[in-house]
C-alpha cells in the first residue's frame, strides 16, 4: 500500500525543508554520529531518507564512505553532483527506503530529520530488520526524531504557523489512536502567493515501544540524547537522538 508520505517532498516542501535547519545544526549532528558511532576516514555509513544530503556530503567531508538513499530524483541527482565535483566518496541512490536493497554491510546507519516516523507498525519492524541485517556486528543505528510518545504528546499543537525565507507556512494538526498518529495538512504560500497543499502522517511510539521493535530485530537500545551534545533525553524535550547496536 502507498505511504502517504512517498510524495511529500516531491513539491515546494523539498526546498522549504532546507530553510528550517538551524544554522550548525549539521556540523554538531555529525560530531555526534562520528563520535558514538566511533567513526572515522574509511567507514562505511548508509544516510537513509538522506534528504538533500546534509549529513551524507559532511560525513563524507570526515573521510566515511556514504550511501545516501532517498525516494527524491532532485534531492539525489544534487547530491550526487555535488559529491562528485568535490571527490566525495558519496554513492547516492534513488529508492523508497522499503525497497533498498543494501550492498554489503555497514559500520553506521543513520535516519535522519524525523523521517522513520513516517511509517506504521508493520514498516517500522521492517525496516529496523533490514537495517540490522546492513549493519556489522556491533555496528550502530541512529534514529533522529520528535516525534515519539514522549515528545509528541507534550508538544501537540492543532495549528502550526511559520514563517521562512521564502515561504509563509501553516500546519494544521489532528492528532489519532489506532494507530497512535498525527495526520497533518501542510499549507505553503510563496512570495508570489501560490499555494501548495500537502498531507502527511507522523506514527507515534513510546521509546519503549521502539525499544521492543528494536530487540526484535536484533538491535539494543543504547544512549538517547536530547541534542547533539549529548544532553540526556528527558520527558518533554523537544527531540531525540535514539543510539541502537547490533547484537
Amino acid at each position: 500500500m502507498k505511504n502517504i508520505n512517498d510524495d511529500f517532498f516531491f513539491g515546494s516542501y523539498r526546498e522549504a525543508w532546507r530553510q528550517t535547519i538551524p544554522p550548525g545544526l549539521t556540523e554538531a549532528e555529525t560530531d555526534l554520529i562520528m563520535e558514538v558511532c566511533a567513526l572515522g576516514p574509511g567507514k562505511r555509513v548508509a544516510d537513509l531518507m538522506c534528504g538533500y544530503g546534509r549529513h551524507a556530503l559532511e560525513l563524507a567531508r570526515r573521510g566515511c564512505s556514504v550511501t545516501a538513499v532517498d525516494n527524491s530524483e532532485p534531492y539525489i541527482e544534487e547530491l550526487q553532483r555535488i559529491a562528485d565535483e568535490a571527490s566525495l566518496p558519496v554513492a547516492a541512490i534513488c529508492a523508497p527506503i522499503l525497497e533498498w536493497a543494501p550492498a554489503g554491510s555497514y559500520d553506521a546507519l543513520i535516519c535522519m530529520g524525523n523521517s522513520f516516523a513516517f511509517f506504521n507498525e508493520s514498516d517500522s519492524r521492517t525496516l529496523l530488520r533490514r537495517f540490522a541485517d546492513a549493519l556489522v556486528p556491533g555496528g550502530q543505528l541512529l534514529i533522529n526524531t520528535w516525534m515519539i510518545a514522549e515528545i509528541a504528546y507534550k508538544h501537540f499543537k492543532e495549528r502550526e504557523w511559520h514563517e521562512l525565507p521564502e515561504f509563509r507556512y501553516l500546519i494544521a494538526n489532528r492528532f489519532l489512536l489506532g494507530p497512535a498518529r498525527i495526520e497533518s495538512e501542510h499549507i505553503l504560500i510563496n512570495r508570489a502567493n501560490e499555494v501548495e497543499t500537502l498531507q502527511a502522517v507522523d506514527y507515534i511510539f513510546t521509546i519503549r515501544e521502539l525499544e521492543a521493535m528494536m530487540a526484535g530485530a536484533g538491535l539494543r537500545l543504547g544512549p538517547v540524547f536530547s541534542t547533539p551534545r549529548k544532553r540526556p533525553f528527558q520527558l518533554g524535550d523537544g527531540r531525540a537522538y535514539l543510539f541502537a547496536t547490533k547484537m
